[in-house]
């Protein structure tokens, strides 16, 4: 952080720990050896993200050794800052002490002819500024290049450390508030590249945070209309296939906005096909067996879906559709009290769902002990067998006191359950 009065003509140190940790002097890159997890590193790390205050000397000792037990905390500690400033030196950053230590706080020795600038403080700074005004031009302009400086989380390498969680949290804070803001600001002043760009970043650093659906909604605004429907269906398929959860209603509303509009997704049926089988031949290679695959799991949702179209051409047809309702029990029959077992089981018994049933088979969870099976051309008498093929899997993966009830309802009983499920969407998962 450039301190006041001080010469433009003074040369810098850059620190960058946003998205990793990086020094450079005036534009070269240092090298602090080969190990981005040591200690010696870890305390430089320390003792520069604490550059405007220091940091006690007790705080230092935690937050390199995170409380363990030393036999001599001081030699310890001075043999680690003898090894922080041989790296320092061997690299070429400029300096002789390069940390200060006066009455037990440590702080980074200032060079003269140098000033720091460390990202994380420019982040704040800018970001505080964006606050203190009130014209929306230089809001935008602190609050992008806040934005452009935040290349990832803080130091990456020790994002379990305690004090680097402290601080991660605070800053994602900011950052959150900061991505909103831009992305109001760039649709409304129609500005949709800026507004693509903000969004494709943000989730580009925080993956899980749900903004893919304002990047398909920045595609579509831009009239990109098959990018768009392309990244909705990789989206869709991460939130049914690896989350497990009903897609949200925001980006449902981008299919319809995108179903409106796409003329075209492909004029070649073979590559729509071999969309369609990417999943099941994922599922193969999951399991490492090329020639079997086995029932099929969806959500909840979906699974409705799956009955009412099995309903109508099954029915026309005059074959069976039973479906089964699988749940978990203890020793006694009564339900499993011991949260940890009942996720343990039920686990189990996704698996042996699974490689119990057929291929043609579906099935989903109903419950945190249930799930509902529908089993397609089965006789009614068969069910039992089905049954005890799935409590001995069930034995096998989950222990021999692992038990299992079901119920068996036919056709016409199947929808009065749905519904019931359907307004009970709360209980799922």
């Amino acid at each position: 952080m450039r301190a006041r009065g001080v010469a433009m003509e003074e040369k810098v140190i850059d620190v960058r720990m946003l998205g990793g940790f990086r020094l450079s002097v005036d534009g070269e890159v240092k090298g602090l050896g080969q190990n981005n997890k040591a200690n010696f590193l870890k305390l430089i790390q320390l003792v520069l993200l604490n550059y405007e205050k220091g940091i006690s000397k007790r705080e230092l000792i935690d937050g390199v050794f995170g409380f363990k037990d030393l036999l001599d905390e001081n030699n310890s500690l001075n043999n680690l800052l003898h090894q922080a400033r041989t790296q320092l030196k061997k690299a070429g950053v400029p300096g002789k002490r390069y940390i200060e230590g006066k009455k037990g706080i440590y702080y980074p020795e200032k060079v003269e002819g140098y000033t720091f600038s460390i990202d994380v403080f420019r982040f704040r700074e800018l970001f505080e500024k964006a606050q203190h005004t009130d014209i929306e031009r230089e809001q935008a302009q602190y609050l992008q290049e806040a934005f452009d400086l935040y290349q990832g989380e803080l130091l990456p390498e020790f994002s379990t450390d305690n004090w680097v969680v402290v601080e991660s949290v605070r800053l994602k804070r900011y950052y959150d508030q900061l991505v909103q803001w831009l992305g109001d600001y760039y649709k409304k002043m129609e500005d949709y590249d800026a507004y693509y760009r903000v969004y494709k970043q943000a989730s580009r650093v925080y993956p899980d945070s749900g903004w893919q659906v304002n990047v398909i909604d920045a595609l579509i605004l831009k009239k990109q209309y098959k990018e768009a429907y392309e990244l909705y269906n990789k989206t869709a398929k991460y939130y049914l296939d690896e989350l497990e959860v009903p897609l949200p209603d925001e980006l449902i509303h981008c299919y319809e906005r995108i179903y409106d509009n796409v003329k075209v997704v492909s004029d070649n049926i073979e590559d729509i096909q071999a969309g369609i089988l990417d999943r099941d031949q994922a599922l193969k290679e999951n399991i490492g067996e090329k020639n079997h695959l086995g029932s099929y799991f969806c959500v909840f949702s979906s699974f409705i879906d799956v009955y009412n179209v099995l309903r109508r051409n099954l029915m026309r047809r005059g074959n069976s559709i039973f479906m089964m309702l699988c749940t978990l029990v203890d020793y006694e029959g009564k339900p499993i009290a011991n949260q940890e077992r009942l996720e343990q089981r039920s686990e189990a018994l996704k698996d042996a769902l699974y490689q119990c049933l057929r291929q043609g088979d579906v099935y989903t969870k109903y419950s945190s002990s249930q799930y509902l099976v529908l089993l397609i051309g089965t006789k009614k008498e068969d069910c039992s067998v089905i049954y005890h093929r799935l409590q001995r899997k069930l034995k096998e993966l989950a222990g021999s006191r692992a038990e299992l009830k079901y119920r068996i309802v036919s056709l016409a009983e199947i929808p009065t359950i749905l519904n019931r499920g359907k307004n009970n969407q709360d209980q799922l998962m």
